[in-house]
């Protein structure tokens, strides 16, 4: 046998293992697709400067309650609903059964721990849900999914965002207006 036919059979039987590993790997995947659970974890924070972004004087909010709600992109339909609570560091971690391929699933602020930071924003630009894929036919191997953080407004900005506006060089306008 020449060497070029050598080298030809090498690579054809690597190619060939090759194959047959890709097609195990995706039985695996579709024989698992109905039974696939996902974490969702996040964070809630109380924003006491009300700049609706995490800076140095926000609060992590212990004991937020939060819901995980999935609804079907045709018909609307909740499809899954979730509920859970922060731990003392305002982390949560929700157990999400099955894939939810068609559906848009978003995690929302319920209710506060704290009175005077229970404002739920609403306003433009505001982040009052984070929207989580929860499938495993978009690439993601990993079946934990991270939330964006949410967070309650405090009725009043606390007096020591003056000197966290500076470090960020902003001005009260230019918070109230975004």
């Amino acid at each position: 046998m020449t060497k070029s036919s050598e080298i030809i059979l090498i690579v054809s039987v690597v190619c060939l293992f090759s194959l047959f590993g890709v097609i195990h790997a995706e039985s695996e995947a579709s024989s698992d697709h109905s039974q696939t659970h996902f974490k969702v974890d996040g964070k809630v924070y109380c924003d006491v400067c009300r700049t609706q972004f995490e800076n140095r004087l926000s609060k992590p909010l212990s004991g937020a309650e939060v819901q995980l709600q999935c609804k079907n992109q045709t018909t609307d339909a909740i499809t899954a609903t979730v509920d859970g609570k922060t731990d003392e560091h305002g982390f949560y971690e929700l157990l999400v059964e099955r894939d939810h391929e068609d559906d848009i699933c978003e995690m929302m602020l319920k209710k506060s721990p704290m009175d005077d930071c229970t404002e739920i924003p609403h306003e433009r630009n505001a982040q009052e849900s984070a929207r989580i894929t929860i499938t495993n036919n978009n690439g993601i191997v990993d079946t934990t999914r991270h939330a964006n953080p949410l967070f309650f407004l405090k009725k009043e900005a606390s007096p020591e965002c003056d000197e966290v506006f500076k470090e960020l060089e902003l001005l009260p306008e230019d918070i109230s207006q975004s």
